[in-house]
């Protein structure tokens, strides 16, 4: 090799190497920058799903539309949902799902939900119903059966039952109470009319109290 060509090849090396440090330091620069750049502002902004995470990277929230919404999640098993809504969905540190905000809008009508559950299944949640045309149908608040923790979700929805409902019914107000097999037991009622009534029902369905009574 010629002394010119190893005199070449000596000031590349040098070119690189000073080129190599100017990136590092520029890399450091942004770098310390960014930790100290305030968080950014939007006036606006358009996305199709949002994850919130702990810092571990344990998903704790999801806010998406229908097309992205996800599946229920309880011990690593995933369910499928009768219906895809949009909103959004709480987690505990495992994974599982405790809950969320679900707004289904199908031909038959529009639901709107806002549920926290138990281990396995719903425990409570509020919830407006519209049928297909737009018109109220109901909206109240229901309170299920606890089930047995140890059950798997398929086996604890076929045993819940509702316990409590609170609501308002084509316009009927409704305070229901049933006993662990979902059959109403006590029901008060104030319907559209402005008439009042309490009736205290027995394990066949029976009313063997009311008042006021029953006209003949």
């Amino acid at each position: 090799m010629s002394q010119h060509r190893r005199h070449t090849l000596r000031r590349e090396l040098r070119l690189l190497r000073y080129y190599a440090a100017a990136m590092t330091l520029a890399l450091a620069v942004l770098a310390l920058a960014a930790f100290k750049a305030p968080p950014q502002a939007f006036d606006e902004i358009s996305v199709k799903r949002i994850n919130v995470v702990d810092d571990d990277g344990s998903t704790r929230l999801v806010i998406a539309g229908q097309e992205r919404f996800p599946p229920p999640m309880l011990n690593g098993q995933t369910f499928k949902r009768a219906v895809s809504p949009a909103g959004l969905v709480f987690y505990d540190r495992k994974g599982n799902e405790v809950g969320g905000l679900a707004l289904t809008d199908v031909e038959a009508g529009k639901i709107s939900a806002l549920a926290f559950d138990y281990a396995n299944m719903d425990a409570i949640g509020l919830v407006t119903r519209l049928d297909g045309d737009g018109r109220p149908v109901s909206s109240g608040l229901q309170i299920n059966h606890a089930p047995a923790a140890d059950l798997s979700p398929l086996q604890a929805l076929r045993q819940t039952q509702r316990r409590i409902v609170v609501q308002n019914d084509n316009n009927n107000a409704e305070i229901l109470m049933a006993d662990a097999s979902g059959r109403d037991r006590i029901r008060l009622r104030v319907d559209n009319a402005g008439e009042a009534r309490i009736e205290i029902l027995d394990a066949d369905g029976r009313v063997t109290f009311s008042a006021p009574e029953a006209r003949p």
